[in-house]
């Protein structure tokens, strides 16, 4: 597990007049792609192509209020969620995302918002309670169709989880088959994301598009309870929420018991 606070692109060379703000602004024009759309001054945002404040924060069922909560965001990206639940009153935040580009970006903007979110280039598979202790609120957005193994992903997440879990995921429907739990497989990625010259481009990291009934198996499968699908509208985001079956309060991992020892 690599903490990636200090890592960077580039900085302002020793005594140079450069501003922050002017280098926060070079920091995100020198990036080559950005995923998300965050804002970060007034006259600043990072050109990313999906505008998650619009296109999914109203859909994805963040509570208001996360005062107090230990909130992971699994698959941060460039950490919009990770900022939204900071700005909804959350004590503390950890954010994980296994591409370094995508930790290197998050610090851009962590620098430019003064967050305290915490981000860690790491997987999914990695999450354990000794390493990362326990969360009130696990945010796992857009991932569960990007991993070869959803269900060992979830019980993972649950060995973490003492609250609630908030899943978005991409599905397919087959028609006749919606109450079977089921799943197309994709061994070698599909088109996703944004057309660029008429066409989308190639994702090889989509396995598995499992339709509703399947995500909820997969969650009660894994573990969890009070499955509930909070968006039914065929148009929307797909979104459910889900509960520890051993709701605590969520606490940071214990300092003096080394996971390696």
């Amino acid at each position: 597990m690599t903490n990636e606070n200090e890592r960077g692109r580039g900085s302002a060379p020793v005594g140079s007049e450069l501003s922050f703000d002017d280098w926060i602004r070079s920091q995100v024009e020198n990036e080559d792609y950005w995923f998300q759309k965050i804002r970060l001054r007034e006259d600043l945002a990072t050109p990313g192509w999906s505008d998650p404040k619009i296109e999914k924060l109203p859909h994805y069922g963040l509570p208001e209020d996360l005062s107090g909560m230990r909130v992971l965001d699994i698959g941060c990206a460039e950490g919009f969620f990770s900022f939204e639940a900071e700005r909804r009153g959350a004590a503390e935040v950890v954010s994980i995302d296994s591409f370094p580009e995508s930790v290197r970006r998050f610090n851009i903007c962590r620098a430019a918002l003064g967050s305290r979110a915490i981000p860690y280039l790491c997987n999914v598979y990695d999450l354990d309670p000794e390493t990362f202790g326990t969360f009130d609120l696990v945010l796992f957005y857009g991932v569960l169709y990007h991993l070869r193994h959803p269900l060992l992903a979830l019980i993972r997440i649950l060995s973490v989880c003492t609250g609630t879990m908030l899943l978005q995921t991409a599905i397919h429907e087959e028609p006749g088959l919606s109450h079977q739990p089921m799943a197309k497989f994709h061994p070698h990625g599909m088109e996703s994301g944004p057309e660029e010259e008429g066409k989308r481009l190639f994702d090889p990291t989509i396995f598995w598009l499992p339709n509703r009934e399947c995500v909820r198996a997969l969650i009660d499968s894994a573990g969890f309870v009070k499955i509930e699908t909070i968006t039914e509208d065929e148009d929307a985001p797909f979104v459910v929420r889900a509960q520890s079956p051993l709701v605590e309060k969520g606490v940071a991992p214990d300092q003096t018991k080394a996971p390696w020892s």
